[in-house]
């Protein structure tokens, strides 16, 4: 089943554009650009990194794709 995948056109927290699912708890209420509908959240992120940067997902809806911030490998 598909889902439609938004991004958010003026940076949130951090400076950062984020990608949402339509039926996010958390959907903030700012302008998105829709990118469509897609299986899961990578297709939807690599269209929207062609737009938008810095971005990441939304660790609510979108977890499969968000990134952990503050994590250092060492």
């Amino acid at each position: 089943m598909q889902t439609r995948y938004l991004v958010t056109k003026v940076p949130e927290s951090e400076g950062c554009h984020f990608l949402h699912s339509e039926n996010c708890q958390v959907l903030p209420d700012l302008e998105m650009q829709d990118l469509g509908q897609f299986e899961t959240c990578a297709p939807a992120m690599e269209l929207a990194a062609e737009i938008y940067a810095p971005l990441n997902a939304c660790a609510l809806c979108c977890s499969d794709c968000y990134i952990k911030t503050g994590d250092s490998a060492a």
